[in-house]
């Protein structure tokens, strides 16, 4: 919000310079004048300042509604997004977040790191290390690496790196 302070401030400066106009009307004398021309510069001044200060203010708060403007759009376009994916149990205890059927635009199947969903980023989960037993899936934002045992018994793990 402008300082109102500021903008009184401006106003009474201005005010002073009429008035000191106003005074200078009647004189007659040279010293006289030259002291209320000076007093009248002076208020001018004290009038520009405050109004540079107020100016200054308005252009920070423009530039910060402009960023806040900035960020809804871009949680609106995350919630939009995210509404496309379902927290799914990719092993027993371990989560992820992945296409819902119908929503995939296009896009292969696969699975968005939970941790950083939650930050409002979507990073996808990489397969790091595979083998007859295990599948190890790891997301480069985060580090997160989320271990599932592939044998019918199964189990899984999730660890950080």
């Amino acid at each position: 919000m402008v300082d109102v302070s500021a903008i009184a401030g401006a106003i009474s400066a201005l005010k002073g310079a009429t008035d000191v106009t106003q005074a200078m009307i009647g004189l007659r004398d040279a010293q006289a004048m030259q002291t209320k021309i000076i007093e009248l510069n002076s208020k001018i001044l004290e009038a520009q300042s405050r109004t540079f200060a107020a100016n200054d203010e308005r252009a920070a708060l423009i530039e910060r509604i402009s960023k806040l403007e900035e960020e809804v759009v871009r949680l609106k376009a995350w919630d939009a997004e995210k509404q496309r994916y379902q927290l799914t149990e990719v092993g027993p205890g371990v989560v992820a977040f992945q296409l819902k059927e119908g929503m995939q635009l296009g896009e292969p199947p696969h699975l968005i790191c939970a941790n950083c969903c939650a930050k409002g980023t979507k990073s996808y989960l990489q397969r790091h290390l595979s083998g007859p037993v295990l599948k190890r899936l790891k997301c480069n934002t985060c580090g997160e690496a989320i271990d599932i045992n592939v044998t019918p018994a199964g189990g899984s793990s999730r660890t950080r790196k």
